[in-house]
């Protein structure tokens, strides 16, 4: 990437980096704050597919936090779609299938993803699953994955005592 390249032309990785050296914070700390070897921690600047396949949504949503941002301002988007509470995706979710198990498991076998804990809405939800899913759910649904990641928010993650665990 250029020096001249606009925030929202950096890969991912790279607005980490920037955004960990504007916050005037170390690859240490934020390492500890989400729970993660500095070597895990690095690799989310070296690496732009780390944030969405590695980190849990939680941890993603902490980092955010403490890099002065959100999750799609970490990915780069610079449009903030509308919010759909993840509540009301995961009611509509449950009437698309509509009880059945055949249309469960057909969902889980295209998304590659147990979609059980997001289903139930426990509080661990985020702590399972990643950007990733969220994509993947998002498009078996034909639903805008920016719109349902914005609906994801702070207060879906379990406390943060939880996460350091």
């Amino acid at each position: 990437m250029g020096e001249k390249d606009g925030p929202n032309q950096m890969g991912i990785a790279d607005r980490i980096g920037a955004l960990r050296l504007e916050s005037g914070r170390s690859e240490l700390e934020l390492a500890n704050e989400l729970g993660l070897t500095v070597d895990g921690y690095c690799d989310l600047e070296q690496q732009d597919s780390e944030l969405e396949s590695v980190l849990s949504i939680a941890q993603a949503l902490k980092l955010a936090r403490l890099l002065g941002t959100n999750l799609l301002g970490l990915l780069g988007e610079a449009e903030q779609p509308l919010k759909v509470p993840i509540a009301r995706v995961r009611s509509a979710l449950a009437a698309h299938l509509g009880g059945s198990a055949e249309a469960k498991e057909a969902l889980e076998d295209e998304i590659d993803w147990d979609i059980g804990p997001f289903l139930e809405g426990s509080s661990e939800w985020t702590s399972v699953y990643t950007i990733e899913f969220i994509k993947k759910l998002a498009m078996a649904i034909e639903v805008d994955w920016q719109v349902v990641l914005a609906g994801v928010s702070i207060e879906d993650a379990p406390p943060a005592a939880e996460l350091s665990e």
